[in-house]
């Protein structure tokens, strides 16, 4: 049986901070493509299927729901509502609803990453390995 050993790095806090802003810097232009690739559904935005019976048939629907009312209502554009309806599965609303919603989980994921990393370079800074790069700013999410 092998005895474990220590995972130890021989690059310098330096070295392992500047790996980590650049790779930050590398998911923060990996979201602003995906932004670029096409519109991304708010944040709190799901869709959801639903079903109707008629005529003792089962049919199934789609819809974007939100937490807030921000989309515009069917038969009055002033005012907003929660729901957004998408029709059937692989109608055209329906597929651009997914592909929108793809961006928007990607985009989540990424910035989950960042967060991470943003985190463990704080441990490399103020852990005492290294003085904080002043040219790095942690905020400038976007």
């Amino acid at each position: 049986m092998s005895t474990p050993t220590s995972k130890q790095t021989t690059q310098s806090a330096a070295i392992r901070g500047k790996q980590i802003q650049g790779l930050i810097r590398k998911m923060k232009q990996k979201i602003k493509k995906i932004e670029r690739e096409g519109e991304v559904i708010p944040r709190d935005c799901h869709i959801i299927r639903y079903q109707v019976n008629r005529n003792q048939k089962l049919y199934y629907y789609y819809k974007l729901q939100s937490a807030s009312p921000i989309f515009p209502m069917a038969t009055n554009s002033q005012k907003k509502t929660k729901y957004k309806y998408l029709g059937k599965a692989g109608s055209e609303a329906h597929i651009d609803a997914v592909e929108k919603m793809t961006r928007r989980d990607i985009i989540d994921e990424l910035e989950r990453v960042i967060h991470s990393l943003q985190e463990s370079y704080l441990d490399i800074c103020f852990g005492g390995e290294i003085e904080p790069d002043p040219s790095y700013d942690l905020q400038d999410d976007k």
